[in-house]
């Protein structure tokens, strides 16, 4: 399937926030991971479906579209990430960090 269930529970309710955030970061970054090894093991179909059925094949659109699907996942999935780091070490992350 497109997703893969995760066995990571975290503690809503916890005191310290700042461990919450950086779990969740651990958590979006392996599934942004996840994410761009699904893209890339999509690669590899495009090129094997490209030699059986053909570049224009229903099969190759439909696995591209795949492709960036978890490309776009990952990037999102990443950015969650570094939101949650910014907020594991007290910044809000729509204020430049200082220099």
């Amino acid at each position: 399937g497109c997703t893969g269930g995760s066995t990571a529970v975290l503690e809503l309710g916890s005191q310290d926030s700042e461990q919450d955030h950086w779990a969740i970061a651990s958590y979006y970054s392996r599934e942004a991971a996840v994410s761009r090894q699904q893209a890339e093991e999509m690669t590899n179909r495009v090129a094997i479906y490209e030699r059986l059925f053909g570049p224009e094949s229903d099969w190759v659109t439909g696995t591209r579209l795949l492709v960036q699907f978890y490309e776009e996942e990952a990037r999102e999935q990443e950015r969650l990430a570094d939101l949650h780091l910014e907020l594991g070490r007290g910044r809000s992350p729509n204020r430049p960090t200082p220099k």
